[in-house]
C-alpha cells in the first residue's frame, strides 16, 4: 500500500490541478466579463450617437416644417394683400373717374378727400406689409 508520503503527494497533485483549473477559471471568466464590458460600452456609445444623430435630425426636420409652414402663411397673407391691392386701385379709379367725368378735373380738394384719402393710406400701409412679408420670405428661403 502506499505511504502517506504517497497520499499527501497524490492530494497535492490534484489540489495543484484544481487550483490551476480554478485559475483558468477565474482568468476565463475575468476576461470574458471584460469582454462584455467593452462590448456593452460599445453598445452604449453607439447607442448614445443614434440618438444624438436622430435628435438633429428631428430638430432639423422640425425646424425645416415650421419655417414651410411659416413661408406658405407668409405667402397666403402676401397674395391676400396684393388682391385687396388690386381691389384699392379699381376702387380708387373707379372714384377718379367717376369725379373727373362729373366735374371735368380733378381739384385737390378732392384729392385730399376722406373717401380717397382712405383708399391712399391703406394702399400704402398694404404696399409696407407686402415689403415685410417678402423679406420674411426671403429670410426663410435662405435659413
Amino acid at each position: 500500500m502506499g505511504s502517506n508520503k504517497d497520499k499527501q503527494e497524490k492530494k497535492g497533485f490534484f489540489k495543484k490541478i484544481i487550483d490551476d483549473v480554478s485559475e483558468n477559471i477565474k482568468e476565463g471568466a475575468s476576461f470574458l466579463g471584460s469582454k462584455a464590458a467593452e462590448a456593452g460600452e460599445k453598445v452604449a456609445e453607439t447607442s448614445a450617437k443614434a440618438y444624438v444623430a436622430s435628435s438633429e435630425f428631428v430638430s432639423e426636420t422640425s425646424d425645416k416644417i415650421h419655417d414651410y409652414t411659416e413661408k406658405q402663411t407668409l405667402q397666403k397673407k402676401e397674395a391676400k394683400l396684393e388682391k385687396r391691392q388690386v381691389e384699392l386701385s379699381n376702387k380708387f379709379g373707379k372714384i377718379t373717374l367717376k369725379h373727373y367725368l362729373k366735374n371735368d378735373s380733378l381739384h385737390k380738394p378732392f384729392l385730399t378727400s376722406k373717401v380717397v384719402v382712405e383708399v391712399i393710406e391703406e394702399y400704402k400701409a398694404n404696399e409696407k406689409e407686402i415689403k415685410s412679408i417678402k423679406r420674411k420670405i426671403k429670410q426663410l428661403e435662405n435659413h
